[in-house]
């Protein structure tokens, strides 16, 4: 298995458990959290409905990047079939999860809400995230793959009428 197919399975692992740790986490406010709803002070405005559907994307992500992430390093750790659609859709998963840090700091540089250092945070969170989701297609994209790895993981089917001659001759 080449090294960078290698760390991005170590990367799908952590992944898997900093995801599976922040949705534990964010359980109770998901719970208490109450879904935008119409009132006197709520303006149906672009920017405010993208930013509620962020906040969505954000919460209910942790849990299916969890399983995404946990199904490919499981898969990859044991060389099945699988592992390849797998791997590509962690790396998606990466993908889907830099987009609100992308849509927040759009909505950072319109509104002006937080300094130059918050901006570079969300920046380098978005930047992070998306290098590691076009790594991870670019690395499982052909479809030979995982050949190194599923020929170095495969066992060696023996020729069970020679074994005697082969035994002897030793």
């Amino acid at each position: 298995m080449p090294l960078m197919q290698k760390l991005l399975r170590n990367l799908f692992g952590y992944a898997a458990i900093i995801s599976a740790g922040v949705f534990a986490t964010m359980l109770p406010v998901l719970v208490r959290a109450p879904f935008p709803h119409a009132t006197a002070r709520f303006h149906a405005e672009p920017y405010g409905l993208l930013l509620i559907f962020m906040r969505e994307l954000i919460m209910f992500t942790p849990p299916f990047v969890a399983i995404v992430n946990a199904m490919a390093w499981i898969t990859l750790r044991k060389g099945s079939q699988s592992a390849r659609p797998w791997a590509i859709a962690a790396s998606i998963s990466f993908l889907v999860l830099s987009v609100p840090f992308l849509v927040a700091d759009v909505v950072i540089l319109q509104y002006q809400l937080t300094g130059f250092v918050e901006f570079a945070g969300v920046l380098v969170l978005f930047l992070a995230l998306s290098s590691f989701g076009i790594a991870g297609v670019a690395a499982f994209a052909k479809r030979d793959a995982m050949s190194v790895f599923g020929s170095s993981c495969q066992p060696v089917a023996s020729d069970t009428k020679n074994l005697g001659t082969l035994a002897s001759a030793a």
